[in-house]
């Protein structure tokens, strides 16, 4: 009996070790051929089906048996590569996939901790989809203040209208910076009205990518400054679904639901993502509604077809009236404008083809489009004195929306934004948007030269068109009205041709890339109220007010291969499109006016010559990589600035600064890696030239002593820098000639401009332009664990061209304050049955809460718009 026991037993300890040894663990990595970056969910597989999908690093593991194998690598937008396997060699290293010929640029998306694209000349910054996931961003500005050379001007909300300041440009809407979404220009109509009214919830963003230099002659138009350029997810390789839940302080929720695969030579997403805040202040939830699919079928050897339409629908509480100084020291949650309402919804389509007629040349066409509507609602607004709040809006009202007042004391200098109170009814604005945009682009490619070592040409053309419909309706009944009497009704409209012609000549370790854009703009604007009125018109065509102009754009590129990186450097012109603030007037002997009876339209676009040089690589065997850039720009043709700040005389500019950003891996073992990173600019701005009038300053805006003081001192310091104008008694106004301005006199003011230049002010900084602006952090991953912890400073900055120290009453001019913020998160990755994935997060945004001026965005129209508060928010991410 014994016998047959220790028989049994060891018979199953020679079976057991015979089957250990049977089963192999084979390991691999799978990368990039050029950009030498991780595929993160290619698939990997052998003959019988066997397979896994690579993990966040590109890695991969299978269990096999002893034997031999073909090894086949599939993923989207690349070639499939098949090695063969033994299984006495288990670990195939890394396996180097071509990106296939067929392939789209919008639809490949690198899994890279490399800041920077190497295949973009010139400066470029990227934000990887690790960092975004680890961020977990409650909106796309949270992600971008990350990145060098970019300024956020701080808004309410989750910003849904960016507001985005590139290497000192007016930040505003970022109307001074190319939007896009996977390539395609984003704003809803970028030449008229390039105001970021419409922006992707940062949900549905995989990684984003910043332009910069002279390759961005190759986008238009607003290509002065650089472009963002937001990448959405790509289908991924098998069949999945996803589904993300996030909750957390202020009733912040979000739901994303994505369904798709790949299928042989197909590949389709389908996704929607809905969103909803309460707001950090009062009376500004938000909620948006996101669904979008995507498609991209490669259709033979030397064809594919990539396919996407979106559709989004925002319902806001949006203000534009914000906070005094007295409501911000108080409580900088108040905003009692509860009737503001913001809506709108976007439609937009993709359609890219590309066919390789031969082996060196590709045509890619691509058609886009969108439909964009929004209607905004804002309470009519007046500033009255705090201690004035009760009897001017009377108790119902106070007792609704202003009972916090109640024990507080008053100084003279105190003032609230309250509902204007006229025969004893508020009232209330609607400005009504309605666009139209679409366009065809043609691009050829052409590989020329030695084959070892080609030379790369590209030629595009556009034809681009866009419709937009600007109406304004006023009610006088009460504040809740959402019908009134038509106060503005204009048409704009414009087709614009473009075309480029660049090439890439390599020549050993140097590369020169010329660069030439041409742009044709035709555009029209009809004053349809005053149309109406006039019984003589005779055709559709009545009350057109033409602008024709061209433009031409050269540029060059030079970098040079050294052995930790390139060396780069680029000029060019750019070149920002007057859009309907000053598209339509008449510049003579350097003074803008409004266009007479009879007269021609001839205002010319902001122009720039914008200049770079700078370092990028990877240092100490791919434990650094960053990039290091110094750049100058001279804009001219400069006319709009900030709300109601106009340049009489076209204004010129002069900004420049150094970027640098830098990824370090402070160590990294088979469990760990720490990585610590580091973005900073220094800005310096100056107004070199021009004339401006501040229709504010002495209308709206409410003085204190101290902006009293420091305007009349800053006259006497430059009397001649200054016109002052001041009221005759006859309803008119009269020349201040005065060598001295006094504080009678400033009583007295009804308008001024202020000469920039060699005979007036020669040290004024551009607003919004902080001259430091730094963000680093650590990261730390343990197995599945991520812990990260970041910090941000913005040095002080000015919030318009007078550059007034000193903050008014109203709080609608003044110094913006530098600030510091702190975020962190902690994330766990969960692997369950079969290829059941789970993380796990949490964020929290602003650790410190510490509420900062973020920005005077509107000036005497909405005064300090609050920024800082803490945010915690914590969710789950699950794919099967």
């Amino acid at each position: 009996m014994k016998l047959i026991f220790w028989e049994a037993i060891l018979l199953i300890l020679f079976t057991s070790n015979l089957f250990a040894q049977d089963k192999i663990k084979v390991t691999g990595k799978v990368i990039d051929n050029e950009k030498q970056a991780p595929l993160v969910g290619a698939q990997v597989f052998i003959e019988d089906g066997i397979g896994t999908l690579t993990d966040n690093n590109g890695y991969f593991n299978l269990i096999l048996t002893e034997g031999d194998y073909t090894l086949t690598v599939s993923y989207l937008g690349y070639e499939r590569v098949e090695i063969e396997l033994h299984t006495d060699n288990p670990n195939v290293g890394e396996i180097a996939m071509p990106v296939s010929r067929t392939s789209l640029n919008e639809i490949i998306v690198s899994a890279s901790l490399q800041n920077y694209r190497d295949d973009f000349k010139g400066a470029n910054y990227r934000i990887s989809p690790k960092a975004i996931k680890n961020i977990n961003p409650l909106s796309t500005e949270e992600v971008l203040r990350t990145v060098p050379g970019l300024n956020i001007v701080g808004d309410m909300g989750l910003s849904n209208r960016p507001n985005i300041s590139m290497r000192g440009s007016w930040g505003r809407r970022s109307k001074k910076v190319l939007l896009m979404e996977d390539g395609s220009p984003s704003a809803p109509a970028p030449y008229v009205a390039p105001g970021a009214y419409y922006n992707p919830v940062s949900d549905r963003i995989k990684a984003i990518e910043v332009y910069q230099g002279a390759d961005m002659l190759r986008y238009g138009p607003n290509n002065m400054y650089g472009a963002v350029n937001y990448i959405t997810a790509l289908p991924p390789q098998k069949t999945e679904l996803r589904m993300k839940l996030i909750g957390g302080q202020r009733n912040y929720k979000t739901a994303l639901l994505s369904y798709g695969g790949t299928w042989n030579n197909l590949g389709a997403l389908v996704e929607g993502v809905y969103k909803k805040f309460d707001g950090f202040t009062d009376n500004s939830s938000v909620e948006v509604l996101n669904l979008n699919a995507k498609i991209f079928a490669k259709l033979s050897d030397d064809q594919s077809l990539y396919f996407k339409v979106s559709g989004q629908f925002e319902d806001n509480q949006a203000s534009l009236s914000s906070q005094t100084p007295f409501t911000f020291e108080n409580d900088p949650t108040q905003n009692p404008f509860d009737a503001d309402r913001f809506t709108m919804r976007r439609y937009g389509v993709d359609i890219i083809h590309k066919w390789l007629p031969t082996s060196n040349i590709s045509l890619t066409s691509k058609i886009y489009a969108s439909d964009f509507e929004r209607d905004w609602w804002k309470q009519v607004t007046t500033k009255v004195k705090a201690s004035e709040v009760e009897s001017y809006v009377g108790d119902q009202i106070f007792n609704d929306r202003y009972s916090y007042l109640r024990g507080l004391s008053f100084s003279e200098d105190d003032y609230l934004r309250v509902g204007r109170i006229t025969n004893g009814r508020e009232s209330t604005t609607d400005s009504r948007w309605a666009f139209t945009v679409s366009g065809i682009k043609e691009t050829f490619n052409m590989s020329w030269g030695n084959t070892d070592q080609p030379h790369e040409l590209e030629v595009g053309f556009k034809l681009h068109q866009e419709s937009y419909k600007d109406r304004s309706l006023a009610a006088d009944s009460s504040r809740w009205a959402r019908s009134g009497y038509t106060t503005a009704d204009l048409k704009y409209y414009l087709w614009s041709a473009s075309g480029y012609i660049r090439n890439e000549f390599n020549l050993n370790k140097f590369g020169i890339t010329p660069i030439v854009r041409f742009e044709h703009i035709d555009m029209y604007r009809q004053n349809m109220l005053s149309l109406r009125y006039d019984p003589d018109i005779t055709g559709l065509e009545d009350g057109r007010e033409y602008n024709v102009y061209d433009v031409l754009m050269p540029g060059i590129t030079l970098d040079y291969e050294i052995p930790s990186g390139e060396i780069f450097g680029s000029i060019y012109q750019g070149f920002i499109a007057p859009s309907k603030v000053f598209g339509f007037l008449v510049e003579q002997d350097g003074v803008v006016t409004n266009p007479l009876a009879g007269e021609s339209i001839n205002i010319q676009p902001e122009l720039s010559i914008n200049t770079e040089i700078g370092w990028r690589g990877i240092l100490l065997k791919d434990r650094i990589d960053g990039q290091l850039t110094y750049f100058n720009n001279t804009i001219r043709n400069f006319y709009a600035g900030g709300r109601n700040e106009v340049f009489s005389e076209l204004g010129k500019f002069h900004i420049q600064g150094i970027e640098a950003g830098l990824n370090v891996s402070l160590f990294e073992t088979g469990d760990q890696a720490l990585r610590w990173y580091g973005n900073v600019t220094l800005l310096k701005s100056d107004i070199i030239s021009g004339k401006l009038t501040d229709k504010d300053l002495f209308s709206q805006v409410i003085h204190n002593d101290a902006t009293i003081n420091e305007f009349i001192n800053k006259v006497n310091a430059n009397r001649d820098a200054y016109e002052i104008y001041v009221s005759d008694g006859n309803g008119g106004e009269a020349l201040l000639t005065a060598e001295s301005l006094t504080t009678e006199d400033f009583q007295s003011i009804t308008s001024a401009t202020l000469q920039f230049g060699e005979n007036g002010v020669d040290n004024a900084d551009a607003p919004y332009s902080p001259k430091v602006n730094f963000n680093t952090g650590f990261n730390y991953d343990y197995k599945r664990l991520s812990l990260g912890l970041s910090a941000q400073y913005v040095g002080e900055q000015f919030s318009e061209f007078h550059n007034f120290s000193n903050e008014s009453a109203d709080g609608a001019i003044g110094k913006i304050p530098s600030y510091f913020i702190m975020d962190a998160f902690a994330n766990y990755d969960i692997i369950l049955k079969g290829k059941t994935n789970l993380n796990v997060f949490i964020n929290a945004k602003n650790l410190t809460n510490n509420v900062y001026r973020a920005s005077r965005l509107n000036r005497a129209t909405s005064g300090i718009f609050p920024g800082g508060f803490r945010q915690i928010i914590a969710g789950i991410n699950l794919t099967i």
